[in-house]
């Protein structure tokens, strides 16, 4: 199919000098690190070195794409030759390899990643230093026969490392146009969120909220939403990370709200929780703690405090208060709703300006109350602590049941 020369780009998420930029920072790291190539196949890290956006990767049938960075040179593009159009108008990349039976047996897409490889390799040869996606939140989603293929080949061109260091170097800062994105989307989830909160009330069910939510971030903007994780009730509260369903809402129910928008790959993450009914001092007191064990964490929020250090600081205060620890109060976010650094107790990665947070401390109140959950974003920046979500959580919110 030919292409009109002035589609080129036109539908590229950012543009093309910012994903230049990250390949130029890879690129730095990748010296320093002594690597010559890497070899990316997780969607996000395709998706963030090289802009190519496609739906396809909820598919199994076959890989979707993959990037080969080198050291110097510019990168390669490897994909199936039908979304070479879409690669066109998406990704800056000039270097695309295409495999155009993406079904054959074996299918040619392991002798054309292989084949970009030792195109990039060069000279090095059999001695490059090839880096791959292992290390924390690094998932390629690799069809084993694939991999089978692929890895002794990859072996045969040189040594196979990984690029965790040189992957997370890049998207753990995020860029000017990053934070931008971020905090827009934020603003959308923390609307969506307020104008729904006014129509809440008994016998809606779990669904018709995630519903209406999701159907007023889309409204504001957002492609749809990450994940929908909302339940209420004594039988509900157990079920961690479920989709909604059709239990309506009761007087008594803590009513938890997990979510996050979406647009162009980058996601929100926040929760707040609504009782259904007029809350006890018993409600009044969890909430507080949740509250101030969120504040505690915040303020350390800071370049060069240790990633445990406002994990620490929120156990601390829900230990005093003598509720239930935690085993982690938050996460980055960005291309993937769980980046690292994780706010947990094994955290010694300091906190560096840029990052951009999800600081969550969920607490279960053992006295059968529920679960109270608060779940705000936050940048780490030079100054100080910047919190950027602004729903009003002072108080626990609540409805009239």
């Amino acid at each position: 199919m030919a292409i009109n020369p002035d589609y080129r780009l036109k539908w590229a998420d950012f543009p093309a000098d910012e994903y230049r930029g990250r390949v130029a920072k890879a690129q730095g790291l990748m010296a320093q690190a002594g690597l010559d190539l890497v070899v990316l196949l997780q969607k996000e890290n395709v998706e963030y070195f090289s802009g190519f956006l496609t739906n396809h990767w909820d598919s199994k049938a076959f890989p979707t794409a993959a990037v080969v960075l080198h050291v110097t040179e510019e990168p390669i593009l490897v994909l199936p030759g039908f979304l070479a159009g879409t690669a066109f108008s998406t990704s800056y990349y000039d270097r695309l390899r295409t495999f155009d039976e993406p079904h054959a047996r074996p299918r040619e897409f392991a002798e054309v990643l292989i084949a970009a490889v030792r195109e990039l390799a060069g000279p090095a040869g059999a001695k490059a230093r090839i880096g791959w996606e292992r290390g924390p939140v690094l998932a390629p989603r690799w069809n084993f026969d694939d991999l089978l293929q692929i890895l002794p080949a990859l072996v045969g061109e040189g040594e196979i490392l990984s690029a965790a260091d040189v992957i997370w170097g890049c998207r753990l800062i995020k860029t000017p146009r990053e934070l931008e994105r971020l905090t827009w989307l934020t603003g959308v989830t923390d609307q969506a969120l307020l104008d729904t909160f006014t129509q809440l009330r008994p016998g809606l069910t779990e669904f018709q909220v995630g519903t209406m939510i999701a159907a007023r971030m889309m409204d504001l903007g957002a492609e749809g939403t990450q994940f929908r994780n909302i339940r209420a009730g004594a039988d509900r509260y157990h079920c961690s990370d479920s989709n909604p369903t059709q239990r309506p809402l009761a007087a008594g129910d803590l009513l938890v709200i997990d979510i996050g928008a979406q647009a162009g790959g980058y996601s929100t993450d926040v929760a707040y929780t609504v009782l259904i009914g007029r809350p006890t001092d018993r409600h009044k007191f969890v909430w507080d703690v949740t509250r101030r064990a969120q504040d505690a964490a915040v303020a350390l929020c800071r370049p060069g405090v240790p990633a445990t250090e406002p994990y620490r600081a929120a156990v601390k205060v829900i230990a005093e208060s003598g509720l239930p620890s935690l085993d982690m109060i938050g996460h980055s976010i960005g291309l993937d709703p769980h980046e690292p650094p994780m706010l947990d107790p094994y955290g010694i990665e300091p906190l560096q300006a840029g990052m951009f947070l999800s600081v969550e401390p969920w607490l279960y109140d053992p006295s059968g109350l529920g679960i109270f959950a608060l779940e705000e974003h936050i940048l780490v920046s030079d100054g100080g602590p910047v919190t950027i979500s602004s729903v009003p959580r002072d108080e626990l919110r609540w409805v009239e049941a």
